[in-house]
C-alpha cells in the first residue's frame, strides 16, 4: 500500500526524510513489521483537501509508535 504524509512547512531539510527506511530501525518492538521497508518520495499535492478528494483518509501519527517517542 501507500501512504502519504504531510510535513510543515518549517520542517528544516524535509529531504533527509525522502528514500528507503527500515521498519526494524524505527518502530518500537516491530514483530512482522520488522522486514518491511518504506520508501518515501516527494508527493506533488499541495492541499489536505486534494489528497481527501482523490480518496485518501487522514490518520494522524501517534509518537508512542517510534523508537525514543514512547
Amino acid at each position: 500500500g501507500s501512504v502519504i504524509i504531510e510535513i510543515d512547512e518549517t520542517f528544516p531539510d524535509f529531504k533527509r526524510l525522502l528514500g528507503a527506511h527500515k521498519w526494524s530501525e524505527f518502530l518500537v518492538e516491530p514483530r512482522d513489521e520488522a522486514k518491511f521497508v518504506s520508501k518515501i518520495y516527494y508527493c506533488t499535492y499541495n492541499s489536505d483537501r486534494i489528497v481527501q478528494k482523490n480518496g485518501w483518509k487522514r490518520i494522524d501519527v501517534q509518537d508512542r509508535w517510534f523508537k525514543g517517542k514512547a
